[in-house]
């Protein structure tokens, strides 16, 4: 770590501290190619790139794509895809006489009708934060179907080689509206590490489905997207590492484009 006064920075190192303004434009979550007929967990192996806000979210494809090329140097992995947390949200929300896929799309309308009518956006969003809460806890007990639990078992032992929960794993988000021209996702939603009991992992699942209506995640999300409704969450599951530490490496200057190793 390298402190300096900001007299003493070059104009390159103030550039990476300058206030940037982010596009105010409003974009659309693109929904015309996603495949929601798709019900089925899949093998990493059998997806690309061009998967990704098809199939899965960026993540799994990019990573299909490189076990494709590498194929001993890159980990094994499964896709719970865009269309088995759709065909979930058809069930029956509790104390709601709507299924979920209703209630969340009932949110954003009511909300609409709420701005329409001249509340606040302050008072609007208060509405918003306040529903999505609800369905962020309904989430997380929803009923997982019994087609899905076997799917899954089979895959876990077919692709890992070891039946689900002796293999700790990794529960990655993986969203449709990650790595977008003018905006990014990516991080706004739940990762849980070194997972490996089963209910652990199926309740996991629903968590990663769930943060997708986090108070962090609207909020991010909302002011630039026109229809928040169709954000899908897919899954990656690969496999965990023991590790002390974790992190990301710059091998490029974001800026400057100079190669750093």
């Amino acid at each position: 770590m390298i402190l300096k006064a900001e007299d003493d920075m070059s104009s390159e190192e103030k550039e990476l501290f300058s206030k940037k303004e982010r596009s105010k434009n409003v974009i659309a979550v693109p929904v015309n190619q996603i495949r929601l007929d798709l019900c089925d967990v899949i093998n990493m192996r059998a997806v690309d790139a061009t998967d990704s806000g098809k199939l899965c979210g960026p993540k799994a494809a990019n990573l299909g794509e490189l076990k494709k090329l590498f194929p001993d140097q890159v980990v094994e992995g499964l896709i719970i895809p865009f269309g088995i947390f759709r065909s979930h949200m058809s069930q029956n929300m509790p104390n709601t006489g709507k299924t979920y896929w209703e209630y969340l799309n009932d949110t954003f309308d009511k909300a609409k009708i709420l701005a329409d009518r001249g509340e606040s956006e302050a008072e609007v969003e208060a509405f918003q934060l306040e529903a999505l809460d609800k369905l962020h806890k309904a989430i997380i007990e929803m009923p997982l179907s019994t087609a899905f639990h076997i799917d899954l078992r089979q895959q876990f032992k077919t692709v890992f080689g070891r039946a689900i929960g002796e293999v700790p794993v990794f529960l990655r988000s993986d969203t449709n509206m990650e790595d977008l021209k003018e905006f990014t996702g990516a991080g706004l939603n739940l990762t849980l590490f070194n997972i490996k009991d089963e209910d652990e992992i199926i309740r996991g699942i629903k968590r990663v489905w769930a943060s997708a209506y986090t108070e962090r995640s609207f909020k991010w999300r909302q002011k630039y997207l026109s229809n928040p409704e169709n954000v899908f969450p897919s899954i990656l599951i690969i496999p965990s590492v023991d590790v002390d530490y974790s992190g990301v490496m710059i091998t490029k200057g974001i800026n400057s484009e100079m190669t750093m190793i």
